[in-house]
């Protein structure tokens, strides 16, 4: 597959996330990304203070522009306002099949502070879920997608994918389940209807990490389009180990930004890409 890797995410002052930490990731894979925002945010790492959607009329201009030139290779899509939803809609449907799309759905933002109401947030997942590759929500994005109030872990978590995949039509999921605040590994579960696999790290001494979530969605699909062919898990697997060592670098009790140049390839101190 030929092509760029696409971000249509948030715009973030403060560089750590959103569209300019996709692009940094895009870039640490070997690939010269390209960027739509979808919003404005008021934000620094200590938090965000506002958020302002783009026009629907200039980000339907800014979307057909860019792919007169050429479409997307793979697609990653963030912070979403809802009323953006209809165009990227027709957009998805469009595009050729087996194109990788990566939908992180951000509902309440790391640093605290809701994007959507929860009208809105779900129909955000019935308008959307079907038409992507998979979907990468937090554990407290998942709870309030499926309605599932979490009583054992990390057991529900494939009730909640299970969930997830039954009302909104999401084919895969990446259910993140980093928030537990309960002592133990941090499990990650990848979930289709033919398969599951769980992912135990360790927990890790760090205050917190901005921009998480954006980091590990385009890595997955930097790394689809880099393994081009290559059967889903195993590129979740290996985008999940990139995220583990870029969190292994975070020091510190502060939040803490996460560098993709780490991994890039040919870095004495980095991980060799496959």
């Amino acid at each position: 597959m030929s092509g760029d890797p696409w971000s249509l995410a948030g715009i973030d002052p403060s560089g750590g996330a959103g569209i300019f930490q996709d692009l940094r990731v895009f870039q640490s894979l070997g690939f010269r990304g390209r960027g739509i925002p979808t919003c404005l945010t008021v934000q620094n790492l200590d938090g965000v203070r506002g958020v302002e959607p783009v026009g629907e009329k200039i980000f339907s201009a800014m979307v057909e522009t860019l792919a007169q030139e050429s479409l997307p290779a793979s697609l990653k899509i963030g912070l979403l306002p809802v009323s953006l939803c209809g165009i990227l809609e027709d957009f998805l449907a469009a595009l050729p099949s087996g194109t990788p799309v990566i939908l992180d759905p951000v509902y309440r933002f790391g640093s605290g502070g809701g994007m959507t109401s929860p009208e809105e947030y779900r129909l955000l997942a019935r308008t959307l879920f079907s038409r992507v590759s998979l979907v990468t929500p937090n554990l407290p994005e998942a709870q309030e997608l499926a309605g599932w109030s979490l009583e054992r872990y990390p057991d529900d978590l494939s009730l909640m994918a299970r969930r997830i995949h039954e009302k909104y039509g999401a084919p895969a999921v990446l259910l993140k389940g980093g928030h537990f605040l309960g002592e133990g590994p941090k499990v990650d579960l990848f979930w289709t209807p033919l398969e599951e696999k769980y992912y135990s790290h360790p927990p890790k001494t760090i205050g917190g990490v901005h921009g998480g979530g954006c980091t590990l969605s385009a890595l997955v699909a930097g790394l689809s389009l880099k393994q081009n062919g290559a059967p889903l898990e195993p590129v979740v697997s290996r985008a999940l180990d990139l995220y583990q060592r870029l969190l292994g670098e975070v020091r510190g009790t502060e939040r803490g930004v996460l560098d993709p140049e780490l991994i890039r390839p040919g870095r004495p101190e980095g991980p060799s890409l496959p």
